[in-house]
């Protein structure tokens, strides 16, 4: 029984280590996300500046730029949707880690207690040979 429990709680540090690990990974993911979205914001920013006061179709240059700008913001969206679909997977991995630890905190509570009673009985044996010890002299 003991065992069984020993070998349960190393499985559920595993399993946490492996939750930790994700959600690391994920937030890697996720700030390198960020930067992207920032760097195509501010490029979509100054493409807005310049072709702020010109008017559609006035040349080749303009054009070009209003359709790379259309293709950022088309971007930009695609990078805030990767943005919530990591933040909500980490979201989600922090909570299954905060059950692994629940599940670990009342599996160590149960081995302390399984050990208190061990020991107890231990103590009791000693007690009940010291008193057989004492009766037989």
């Amino acid at each position: 029984r003991v065992q069984a429990a020993l070998h349960t709680r190393k499985m559920l540090r595993a399993e946490k280590r492996k939750r930790q690990s994700e959600i690391e990974d994920k937030r890697r993911q996720l700030d390198d996300l960020v930067l992207q979205l920032q760097h195509l914001k501010s490029k979509a920013m100054r493409e807005r500046w310049l072709l702020q006061g010109t008017t559609p179709g006035t040349n080749d240059e303009d054009d070009g730029r209003r359709q790379q700008l259309e293709k950022d913001e088309e971007q930009g969206k695609r990078l805030e949707d990767s943005i919530d679909r990591l933040e909500s997977e980490i979201g989600l991995l922090e909570s299954e880690e905060c059950q692994i630890s629940a599940k670990e905190q009342t599996l160590r509570e149960r081995l302390r207690k399984t050990e208190r009673s061990i020991e107890d009985l231990q103590k009791v044996r000693e007690r009940s040979s010291i008193y057989r010890h004492n009766i037989s002299l």
